[in-house]
């Protein structure tokens, strides 16, 4: 009878033609984007799963397409190797490339500092940074999908990345806070915005269904958001938001979840500003912030909305996505008192 705590595993056995003379570079490439470990002669092993499977399934298909031969199969153990051995190699792999990716990051971060301290940072090297970011970011997430068996350098590698990007996210707005406190006299009164009606387009997607959050949990405790299709008219006393010429919606750079959050001089809240950093990623795919949660986050939401075709559900249903963000990013500020907890 198998244990129910041993390890499955997965292998790939090929054999590779001569021809094209691409290929055997190519199929290598795909193993490593894998996480693929080597442990014989052209045999590869991946622990056993749905996806696992499915990527040396099409692997395989590929390489009987060229003309080579391979076989996938599943097994409970591998001749000459114990799991704990296996284990070891994947680990091991993985730190080879967490690494590297540390070291890139330090090496950027030192470069921004002391570009900075010297005066010589410049927007156009901000940019050129914020791309090589871009770059990293992908390859982080790529490295954390085949981190199968967590790496002892996973979370100093996530560090590294999140201390560059605060590093230049900080060399970006320098001025910010000075230029807040110049308009605080512009910010508007929450107290002057309850129990109204709130209007948006339909099928509210991110940037609504954060926008809609942070309405009803920071803005007015009793909001009535009310849903109408591109061109349909709006009641003359209802406030709009993320529409064309509506009262809050993206204003520059920035989407209307950022808008209201500077409407309503939120921004010194840590908390939301790291969900509008991920609410911006995913709406306006610019990648401004490379925020690692956009991916799941957006896959979140994708689900709300494919599960609830009503636009009152979905906005609903997607609140606990966000508290549970704001609780995770840790803000001391507190939100204006639902309903819900009078």
């Amino acid at each position: 009878m198998k244990s129910k705590n041993r390890q499955e595993w997965i292998l790939l056995i090929h054999q590779l033609p001569t021809k094209p003379t691409n290929l055997r570079v190519r199929i290598w490439r795909k193993l490593q984007n894998f996480g693929a470990v080597l442990i014989k002669n052209s045999v590869y092993i991946l622990p056993s799963g749905e996806k696992t499977n499915e990527d040396f399934q099409w692997l395989k298909q590929e390489i009987e397409s060229a003309g080579g031969e391979a076989t996938v199969f599943r097994a409970d153990s591998v001749e000459g190797a114990t799991d704990c051995e296996i284990i070891a190699l994947f680990r091991e792999q993985r730190e080879t490339d967490y690494a590297r990716l540390i070291g890139d990051f330090e090496g950027l971060s030192g470069a921004v500092r002391e570009q900075k301290k010297s005066g010589s940072l410049s927007a156009n090297k901000l940019s050129q940074y914020e791309a090589e970011l871009g770059k990293l970011s992908q390859e982080l997430e790529r490295i954390l999908a085949t981190d199968f068996f967590r790496a002892a350098s996973r979370n100093k590698a996530q560090a590294a990345f999140e201390k560059f990007r605060k590093q230049l996210q900080a060399a970006k707005g320098a001025g910010d806070k000075a230029l807040r406190r110049q308009n605080d006299s512009a910010r508007l009164n929450p107290a002057e915005y309850q129990n109204r009606r709130w209007v948006t387009r339909k099928n509210p997607h991110i940037d609504r269904m954060a926008s809609g959050w942070l309405i009803k949990r920071f803005v007015d405790s009793r909001p009535r958001f009310g849903f109408v299709a591109d061109g349909e008219p709006v009641d003359g006393g209802a406030l709009t938001f993320d529409m064309v010429g509506a009262h809050f919606t993206h204003q520059g750079e920035d989407c209307t979840f950022e808008t209201l959050i500077k409407s309503f001089g939120l921004e010194d809240d840590a908390a939301l500003r790291q969900i509008a950093e991920i609410v911006h990623d995913i709406d306006l795919k610019d990648k401004k912030f490379n925020r690692l949660e956009a991916a799941g986050v957006n896959a979140v939401v994708r689900g709300i909305a494919a599960v609830y075709a009503d636009d009152n559900e979905r906005l609903k249903h997607g609140f606990p996505l966000f508290d549970g963000l704001y609780q995770l990013f840790g803000s001391s500020e507190q939100p204006v008192e639902s309903e819900e907890k009078k």
